[in-house]
């Protein structure tokens, strides 16, 4: 599921031009900031029993996030991802997924000298 997340995420052309590629499940190596990157995780999944023929439901918590050397470019980057999360219904693999936007929070980090927001995803998989 998360791969099909991934794909999903970087098939859009916008977001593709930002970070090409460099979005990477739960930690990216060897990246110097120079350029926009993301890093996704799950914060938590739990089953739903839906109580009929459909069966069960997955609903996961899942955090993308950005980090780049400046401010416009991760508010950019994450306006980019709002409009492809926001609300979606869609195939991911052999899934259907309700993908809803829960927040945004930005960060700076004086040791790295990168910028960083974090957004956060509610993801029901069928």
């Amino acid at each position: 599921m998360r791969a099909d997340l991934r794909t999903y995420i970087i098939g859009d052309a916008a977001i593709a031009a930002v970070i090409s590629t460099r979005l990477y499940p739960e930690v990216a190596l060897q990246i110097t900031g120079v350029d926009p990157y993301a890093v996704y995780s799950t914060l938590s999944s739990r089953t739903v029993d839906a109580h009929n023929d459909v069966g069960l439901l997955m609903v996961d918590l899942v955090d993308i996030s950005i980090f780049a050397p400046t401010i416009t470019e991760v508010y950019n980057l994450a306006e980019l991802m709002r409009t492809r999360l926001s609300n979606v219904r869609t195939a991911l693999g052999s899934y259907d997924a309700h993908i809803v936007w829960r927040g945004l929070n930005t960060s700076y980090s004086d040791d790295d000298e990168l910028y960083s927001a974090s957004i956060t995803l509610e993801i029901t998989w069928s």
